[in-house]
């Protein structure tokens, strides 16, 4: 199994020991993307993600190709879900939740995750969230 290299990307999607998809981008936007260009694959692929909260375990999850997660943070939330899912998590250290990069908040994308049951509306309120953060960078 290829080692995660977190110095080279921030996520990077694995198909038989070789990167198909990298990103050093932030965020859940990497994630997003990444799933969106994989999304009519009969594949399993494994995911190199280096904060795993429950907002990207829950995108996990639903997209439904992904057999096993390594990442250097997880959220406890996200392990359990993974784990509750048949998805096979490698965490170097597991926290209580994802935290804004100041420490003073959970992370928007946690906040959606913990409020929210149904798939449908996850899917909804988080590409919300992604798309406003697109807007504010321009």
């Amino acid at each position: 199994m290829l080692k995660a290299d977190f110095t080279r990307y921030s996520l990077a999607l694995i198909d038989e020991n070789k990167i198909i998809f990298s990103s050093a981008g932030r965020g859940l936007k990497p994630l997003a993307s990444c799933l969106e260009i994989y999304r009519h694959t009969k594949n399993k692929f494994i995911l190199h993600d280096k904060v795993t909260g429950l907002a990207a375990a829950k995108l996990i999850v639903y997209a439904g190709f992904i057999s096993c997660v390594q990442t250097l943070v997880a959220s406890q939330p996200a392990k359990k879900f993974l784990e509750e899912h048949a998805i096979k998590i490698d965490a170097q250290e597991v926290v209580a939740n994802i935290l804004k990069k100041d420490r003073s908040s959970l992370c928007p994308g946690e906040v959606i995750a913990l409020n929210t049951d149904r798939e449908e509306a996850f899917i909804k309120q988080i590409m919300t969230f992604i798309s406003s953060l697109n807007e504010q960078k321009r």
